[in-house]
């Protein structure tokens, strides 16, 4: 099954760790990863995935090997920490490409471009307050708040700020990984997720926490959604767009602000 990091919404926390209040690792949804079976009664067959006569554990590996071969994805959800909700929407590929937003608690939301080479961050007020701060203190987070309203910050890539907000857009290859985590599978049923004929798997982790996913049974066996199964409002996220092109395109120079430059305005704060 996919990684982890994806199954946990570990893709957010660990990006954005250097941002914002980490994800508490009591609030996060379960593992999806190498298992050992332990299933209930299948539902109906389903043409391109065989539910009624594979295992959970079968299921799941179908799945990880057809994430595997994805050249890109959209991502949407939310997770849970101590500091509040963390909303993601992001759509990336393995090219390098990715265009989409984080909101992160008491920190802000930043919208993200990039491309195989660059790296475009449009912060609003909070957190171009909160990236100042850290470089230049107070008075040079409530400066930056004002000053660059609106537009885009580029270069910064040694910053960990900007350094672990653009890592947010390395979803293809974290969903790709699997980290070996074990776990058990019971089989649930045939339902319709996203407008998408999907059958469900609830995975336990080594701690007992569950996380229900929903797995496409026509065509290629994508995760169409994972959720935490006791908190599916707070902790979830869906994937979509599956192998669709991202196109990113450059914003116009006079909205973007190179990273040096935004240095040398926070000295004179």
């Amino acid at each position: 099954m996919p990684s982890k990091r994806l199954a946990s919404i570990a893709v957010l926390c660990l990006s954005l760790a250097a941002t914002a209040t980490a994800c508490s690792e009591d609030r996060k949804p379960a593992a999806a990863a190498t298992v050992t079976p332990s299933e209930s009664a299948g539902g109906p067959a389903a043409q391109g995935l065989a539910v009624d006569t594979l295992s959970g554990a079968d299921i799941a590996k179908q799945a990880q090997a057809a994430m595997a071969q994805l050249a890109s994805v959209k991502i949407e959800g939310s997770v849970s920490s101590g500091g509040g909700m963390t909303t993601l929407q992001l759509a990336a590929d393995k090219k390098g490409n990715c265009a989409g937003s984080v909101r992160v608690p008491a920190t802000g939301q930043v919208d993200l471009l990039r491309t195989s080479t660059q790296v475009w961050l449009k912060p609003d007020a909070a957190f171009w307050k909160s990236i100042a701060t850290q470089t230049g203190g107070a008075k040079a987070g409530a400066m930056a708040a004002e000053l660059f309203k609106g537009r885009y910050l580029t270069g910064g890539q040694d910053d960990a700020t900007v350094k672990q907000t653009a890592s947010m857009c390395d979803l293809v290859d974290a969903i790709a990984k699997d980290d070996d985590s074990p776990n058990t599978y019971t089989k649930g049923a045939m339902g319709i997720t996203n407008g998408i004929k999907t059958f469900t798997l609830v995975a336990t982790d080594a701690e007992g926490v569950k996380s229900t996913m929903y797995i496409a049974t026509e065509g290629k066996p994508y995760l169409v959604k994972v959720e935490r199964t006791d908190s599916p409002g707070s902790n979830h996220m869906n994937l979509s767009d599956f192998d669709k092109p991202v196109t990113v395109q450059a914003p116009p120079a006079d909205t973007v602000i190179d990273y040096s430059a935004f240095q040398d305005k926070l000295k004179t704060a």
